[in-house]
């Protein structure tokens, strides 16, 4: 990739001249489990020195004399004491905080327990083991985060992102392992350019940590009430508007252009909207130079969307969506930088995705709660591919140098429609049956209709009929049910107990999955927590339906499975100084691989088809150890330091284990930032923020070059290299070196607040090598390379 210089002019906006006035700092206290409001319950801003009692609703208001950053302290009767760090006082928009507690038995004892810190907590309140709350305040002031939940994720131990994408492979399995839900429903990955050539991938994802709240990130072992995924799952949380003051965001970048707003529907009810559209701006971006496309018209924009009702006895309604769009149209390359065939290529390409959907959740007497949620989600992904000609001489061979043909004459190759349409439904039952013993019983199920077309011709500029891979529509659906129990078991240990059980119908396929967990609080400063869970999940409709001679080869593979086995152990060594150690152990089994002699494995698909006949009789393993020190923001210092060291392995018909794509052995990652209260009153705050990782190379399997060089000289030139099969996955491309940059200013005003800032995503222009290509004028093997960098400078008004 070309380094450039980015050149940026801020945007001033001149606001008012008086002084920032004090600061309302408000919220909830609920139950964690039933979302019942807690009255009585005593609320102190530690630095302010300031207290308050929540009200009949839970409510309570406290005003805070000076901007910063404030430790909420919560306590309630029968109930774990809350510590809620790093909250921001600044600026005119209103600090609305969700406190939720937890339910202890020990406190009803009156034993003095540990308060649970928010940081050090996961919102899903019953799980106890490889779980991560991800706050979305952090998302904007960490270097990387982006205003993009997918990419706060990769600054924790054992998770590795992309210089080229915002896919995310977590203990070195593929991203299409991995879950996402919203509002209790799986979804899409909702990454823009998600699917369109590469599986699971994207550029940018659609969540924004404008709109989403605090949400859990859980790899390994996860709890029965989550199933089809064998690697994470991301359980994101919309957050909720403000039901008392109409506030507003206009955000201006080089990247993208975003309002926000949010207000009371009904001051009186307490109801409440959020509304967020964003439009990308990275074609333009492009043309200006500001960043790298790769010769590629790149479009996308969103929106968010939640409307909350509560009411006295019916429980609380919501209704909620998330829309996006993604497009993309390649142009011709100079042909100096033409390499090997793929250089050549021209992809146009639309992706539409839509979730819409509403929930309930009411608190039922006798200590049950019920919740619901009923939604809609598809995505509809359309590709064409073609190939610019290049010039050939009279007996068919390229001319060396390369050359255009003139006129220019744009050859189709092939092209994919892949739609799916899903109707979601899942529901939750909980009974605190005693203050040491919580049941939970739930369902989810997804009826899918698809609509797939997958089609090509046998090689690059052949003039011969398209070839016809998939070609269907239908339905099927993926259902799944559990039980879980979580006990006190005295005053330092609680276990998680519980099953699942899924059922495929296309392929008539069950699974039932005993999921278990621990976690033993050795001391004040020490914990050990202990999972095990069998998973399983369905591969994208496409993999079910490859057809070969008129044969769909798929049609009887069923789910695949893997036992997962997680260790971790805490050490606290100060409140804002933590040590984390996880060990993990996942074996695979019932893997789709490849047949006849391929070692094709599903966990290596890269691109958005299959085009493999398959069947469920391979293996994976995973493992691997992560350390992590986390230093929670004090004085303004925030940072963390981590590694991982792994190996992630398959084996096929072969039985002779090779290495996973996503192999890569090792990551390393360092994230320190250092946040300023500058100003006359200290009421405006200046962030610097970066961080650096390092990780491993991708796998690939070398290039057959001598099969190559005789495909060449026939004139015929594949669209994907002929490999040595015999060696699957046995090369490794150079490590990935990342920094990445976030510096912001905030001044605040009495009505308004404005902010200029630059984050910086890679922005030294790395390029991760993604496999092997051809070189059609030198006949050998080179690596093929992709990067973003996306430098957003933008200005912020809040008002």
């Amino acid at each position: 990739m070309e380094r450039k210089t980015y050149l940026f002019a801020a945007l001033l906006f001149i606001g008012s001249m008086t002084t920032v006035e004090a600061q309302t700092l408000r919220g909830t206290v609920t139950d964690a489990i039933s979302g019942e409001a807690l009255i009585g319950a005593t609320i102190k801003v530690v630095e302010a020195d300031k207290g308050t009692i929540s009200d009949a609703d839970g409510n309570f208001r406290i005003d805070i004399p000076q901007s910063g950053r404030y430790t909420i302290n919560t306590s309630y009767v029968g109930y774990e004491p809350n510590v809620m760090k790093e909250v921001l006082v600044a600026g005119v928009k209103e600090v609305v905080v969700e406190i939720q507690l937890r339910e202890n038995k020990s406190e009803l004892a009156e034993v003095i327990v540990k308060p649970r810190v928010n940081k050090a907590a996961t919102v899903n309140p019953t799980a106890l083991i490889g779980g991560v709350m991800l706050s979305m305040e952090e998302a904007s002031r960490y270097a990387g985060g982006y205003n993009d939940p997918a990419r706060l994720v990769t600054a924790y131990p054992g998770i590795s992102g992309a210089a080229n994408s915002s896919a995310i492979s977590v203990h070195g399995h593929a991203p299409t392992t991995m879950q996402y839900r919203i509002e209790g429903v799986q979804i899409f990955t909702p990454n823009h350019f998600n699917d369109l050539w590469e599986a699971g991938f994207g550029m940018v994802s659609a969540l924004n940590s404008n709109v989403i709240g605090n949400s859990d990130f859980f790899t390994s072992t996860f709890n029965a009430n989550y199933s089809n995924s064998l690697s994470g799952v991301f359980d994101v949380k919309m957050r909720t508007g403000n039901n008392e003051k109409h506030e507003k965001i206009i955000q201006l970048g080089t990247v993208s252009e975003e309002f926000i707003a949010e207000g009371p529907l009904s001051k009186q009810h307490n109801s409440s909207y959020l509304f967020n559209v964003r439009y990308g701006f990275t074609s333009l971006a492009s043309h200006l130079g500001l960043m790298d496309s790769y010769n590629c018209d790149i479009y996308f924009n969103d929106f968010s969307l939640k409307l909350n009702f509560p009411t006295k006895k019916a429980g609380t309604f919501s209704i909620f969506a998330l829309g996006y769009y993604s497009g993309s149209l390649d142009r011709r390359k100079d042909i100096s930088k033409i390499k090997s065939i793929y250089n050549a290529i021209v992809l146009d390409d639309d992706l539409y995705a839509l979730v819409a959907g509403a929930s309930h959740r009411i608190h039922l007497a006798g200590n049950w709660t019920w919740r619901t949620t009923l939604a809609y989600n598809g995505e509809h992904a359309q590709t064409k591919q073609g190939y610019y000609s290049l010039k050939r001489s009279a007996d068919n061979v390229l001319d060396v140098p390369l050359q255009w043909e003139e006129p220019a004459k744009l050859i189709p190759y092939g092209q994919e429609k892949l739609n799916e349409d899903r109707l979601l439904l899942n529901t939750e039952l909980s009974k605190q049956i005693t203050p040491a013993w919580l049941m939970q019983v739930g369902a989810d199920y997804s009826h899918r209709f698809f609509r797939l077309n997958c089609s090509a011709t046998d090689y690059v500029y052949s003039t011969n009929p398209f070839t016809t891979f998939v070609d269907t529509r239908g339905n099927t659906g993926l259902g799944s049910a559990y039980w879980q129990n979580i006990l006190k078991l005295g005053n330092r240990l609680t276990v998680n107990l519980g099953v699942a059980a899924s059922y495929f119908l296309f392929a008539k396929d069950f699974s039932l999955e005993p999921r278990v967990s621990m976690k033993w609080d050795i001391d004040d400063r020490n914990t050990l927590s202990l999972g095990y869970g069998l998973h399983s999940m369905v591969e994208r409709m496409d993999a079910y339906f490859f057809e070969q001679n008129g044969v769909r080869t798929n049609k009887n593979l069923g789910l695949s499975k893997a036992h997962n086995m997680l260790v971790t152990y805490m050490h606290k060594f100060n409140d804002n100084l933590n040590l984390r150690l996880n060990t993990y152990f996942d074996y695979g089994f019932d893997t789709p691989v490849g047949i006849n002699g391929s070692t094709f494995c599903a966990v290596n698909r890269h691109y958005n088809y299959f085009n493999e006949p398959m069947v469920n009789e391979g293996n994976t393993r995973n493992y691997g150890i992560d350390v992590g020190l986390e230093h929670y923001m004090s004085r303004g210092f925030y940072g963390q330091v981590n590694g991982s060291l792994f190996q992630s392995e398959y084996r096929g018909q072969d039985k002779v284990w090779h290495p996973q794509f996503y192999n890569r052995r090792y990551m390393f990652k360092i994230l320190a930032g250092k946040e300023w209260m500058v100003g006359r009153k200290k009421q405006n705050v200046f962030n610097l923020s970066v961080k650096y990782s390092i990780q491993g190379g991708l796998r690939y399997t070398p290039i057959d070059t001598d099969a190559m060089n005789r495909m060449l000289d026939l004139g015929e030139m594949p669209d994907e290299p002929i490999v040595k099969a015999n060696e699957s996955m046995n090369g490794q491309f150079r490590p990935d070196n990342i920094v990445d940059l976030t510096v912001s200013y905030k001044w605040n005003k009495r009505r308004v607040s404005h902010t200029i800032a630059f984050e910086g995503l890679n922005i030294l222009g790395v390029e991760t090598c993604l496999f092997q290509r051809y070189d059609l004028a030198e006949r050998r093997a080179i690596d093929h390379k992709e990067g973003i960098s996306l430098p957003n400078f933008f200005y912020r008004l809040d008002f």
